[in-house]
């Protein structure tokens, strides 16, 4: 329980100093790219300190690197060179940052437990998620089937035992 409270004492850190650094990104604009870098830095701060507390299922699903001690380790590498500056506040936030996403990288492959927030799994249910509302959605991990048919096709024939016309080169 102990290296669990540890990553995840590292994850609010590390969204703390992120959020920080893209303030200081934004405050100090030397151009439009600075401001607008850091509008986005400062929110993907906030979403890192919100998914130690609430992890919404969308997020799980459309963010899944963020549950993997090896996603979160290169998230935090890139958070790390975006929140980089010549300021030497920027170059502090920026090195803490990708020296604990390299901790989470070698964590990874030593086979360490992340904490209980970094371990959903995203939800690979075919259910419409939208009560009241068709979905055509077909979960892309089952692969394709070469049994499936199309019940809204008007040719209801199953896949592969398709018969080229007459006179047509397909053997």
């Amino acid at each position: 329980m102990a290296g669990a409270s540890l990553f995840r004492l590292l994850n609010l850190i590390v969204a703390v100093l992120i959020i920080l650094g893209g303030i200081l990104l934004f405050v100090h604009i030397g151009s439009w790219n600075s401001g607008i870098l850091g509008v986005f830095v400062v929110l993907l701060g906030i979403l890192t300190f919100a998914l130690e507390f609430v992890i919404p299922e969308s997020i799980v699903y459309n963010m899944g690197f963020m549950f993997s001690l090896l996603g979160r380790g290169l998230f935090y590498l890139s958070m790390g060179l975006l929140t980089l500056s010549w300021r030497w506040f920027n170059i502090l936030v920026g090195t803490i940052i990708m020296v604990v996403g390299v901790f989470y990288i070698a964590m990874h492959y030593v086979g360490a437990t992340p904490s209980p927030s970094m371990s959903a799994v995203p939800n690979n249910s075919t259910t419409n998620l939208n009560a009241g509302q068709t979905s055509s959605y077909t979960n892309p991990s089952d692969g394709p089937s070469m049994t499936q048919t199309n019940p809204g096709s008007h040719y209801d024939v199953p896949a592969g035992s398709y018969d080229a016309p007459a006179g047509s080169s397909r053997q």
